[in-house]
């Protein structure tokens, strides 16, 4: 079952103007790189998760299967958004993986251990592919540098892409 099959939450690329339900926040290109919550009627002021600072965009192509998620570095890139992951394709973004659709579709998965750290190569890794969509995660660090990764572990969190190489920090958007 691929991404695009399973159920998707509606989003809008306009968070000023949403009042209910996901926004994305797009950079100059047009690619997400907040996802959280719209402001609701009423209220003022930007709340963290909300409108106003948005958590990274993790963005998964849809043509992956939910097998692939679950069972590729993609799945350590799942944390960093507390609503869930973008689904986009060649046309846009289509949707919103919730968190609780991939808990209930992943129930009784067979997710073998990691590949990660200081694993063997795996034959997969030799097979040229097509096109393909890989899934990543847009954060911004403290410092103000958009980052993005394929592969995210708090407790050993890769290098900011700024100046002096420092551990990278997420920050809401």
């Amino acid at each position: 079952m691929t991404l695009e099959e399973l159920p998707l939450a509606p989003v809008s690329t306009r968070p000023g103007e949403a009042t209910d339900g996901y926004v994305v926040t797009l950079d100059a290109a047009g690619v997400p790189t907040g996802l959280g919550l719209a402001t609701p009627p009423g209220t003022a002021g930007a709340v963290p998760g909300t409108g106003g600072g948005l958590p990274p965009a993790v963005l998964l192509p849809a043509g992956l299967s939910l097998h692939e998620l679950l069972t590729s570095e993609a799945v350590t890139l799942l944390p960093l958004n507390p609503f869930g992951a973008v689904v986009i394709d060649a046309s846009g973004i289509l949707g919103v993986l919730e968190h609780p659709t991939i808990a209930r579709h992943a129930t009784g998965a067979e997710v073998p251990a990691g590949r990660t750290r200081s694993d063997l190569a795996h034959p997969e890794d030799a097979v040229l592919a097509g096109a393909v969509g890989v899934p990543v995660a847009r954060v911004l660090c403290r410092c103000g540098q958009l980052n993005q990764v394929t592969l995210y572990d708090p407790d050993y969190p890769p290098t900011c892409g700024g100046e002096d190489g420092h551990p990278l920090d997420p920050q809401e958007r």
